[in-house]
């Protein structure tokens, strides 16, 4: 009788932790992504754009298309790209930081070419599209 008790015991708090863990993984949000970005610690240093893209009622955007131009004071260009996965995060290729151009595509939207200060990119950068007429 008591083996049987503790194996139920055990029963009950494997259960119990499975479904604590998937109750906290549905819970989770933007704020619980990482952050993947990084801003170059030098001019023409090495960075990287970890981009958040929006529609205007908050909604994440799949299948954006980012693309990130990079002029360097060295006169050298440099480009990466991506595309936005189903919570709306694109996580670019690290490159060489000059000036940065980012333009930013998707079906249904106007597409946007924002200029980037690359000292920003220590933070998820947020895009918002608007829906094309």
């Amino acid at each position: 009788m008591r083996k049987l008790f503790l194996a139920t015991i055990i029963i009950i708090a494997t259960f119990s932790v499975a479904a604590a863990q998937d109750a906290a993984s549905t819970s989770s949000n933007q704020s619980d992504i990482p952050n993947m970005g990084r801003a170059p610690s030098q001019p023409n240093g090495i960075g990287r754009l970890d981009a958040r893209v929006f529609d205007q009622a908050g909604n994440p955007v799949r299948g954006a298309s980012l693309k990130l131009e990079s002029e360097r004071t060295d006169g050298y260009f440099c480009e990466s790209w991506n595309s936005s996965d189903e919570r709306g995060v694109a996580v670019l290729p690290p490159l060489h930081m000059g000036s940065l151009k980012l333009i930013v595509k998707a079906k249904g939207y106007e597409t946007q070419k924002i200029d980037v200060p690359a000292a920003s990119l220590n933070e998820p950068f947020r895009i918002t599209l608007v829906k094309k007429n």
